[in-house]
């Protein structure tokens, strides 16, 4: 759970200033509110007498409250790893996205991986930074405060996505020279010669 952040000296006497101003509204200016009868309309009747008609009993299951799956890609071929691992992979270009919030990274991401296959690019690094400098950060109060290391994290997730699996057949963690846990190898499919 977060911690309250306690007002600043200054916030505290603006607010006082605020509710000094403010001049409660009087019992009388304020409206009772009725609580209409619940009676549905006859467009409403009609519907649900046909909404019944075709009922077949069938209903749908409750939705589900854990994050979803996803079958993230990997690397195939070992000698593919092994040259992974030991950093001597050929990257074909490069991304970075540290700095993006996470939509304007996943619409470079997208933009750049459609970019990176028609240009029959194999192997692709993609910079997501450690996500160390955001907790330094003083933040304003009405800013979300997120985890540090966020893109790092949703990568995996969005090269999972369906509308990514036409371009990208594996990925893993870079090796220390090329960004360490902050990069990872895109490996991109080859395109059909239709």
């Amino acid at each position: 759970m977060a911690r309250k952040r306690t007002m600043r000296p200054d916030e505290r006497a603006l607010w006082a200033r605020v509710a000094k101003s403010v001049t409660p509204i009087a019992e009388d200016r304020l409206r009772k509110l009725e609580t209409p009868e619940e009676t549905p309309s006859d467009a409403n009747r009609k519907m649900d007498t046909a909404a019944r008609a075709y009922d077949t009993g069938l209903r749908l299951p409750p939705a589900r409250r854990e994050p979803a799956t996803y079958d993230p890609p990997t690397p195939h071929d070992r000698s593919g790893e092994k040259r992974v691992r030991r950093g001597r992979v050929e990257i074909d270009g490069r991304i970075d996205l540290h700095g993006l919030t996470q939509d304007q990274a996943l619409r470079s991401l997208r933009h750049f991986l459609q970019m990176a296959f028609a240009s029959g690019y194999r192997t692709v690094l993609v910079i997501t930074g450690k996500g160390f400098k955001s907790r330094d950060r003083d933040t304003a109060p009405w800013e979300q405060v997120e985890e540090p290391g966020v893109l790092r994290r949703k990568l995996p997730e969005w090269l999972g996505l369906p509308e990514f699996s036409q371009y990208v057949s594996g990925f893993a963690k870079s090796h220390a020279r090329h960004g360490g846990s902050g990069a990872f190898y895109v490996t991109l499919r080859t395109r059909s010669r239709n």
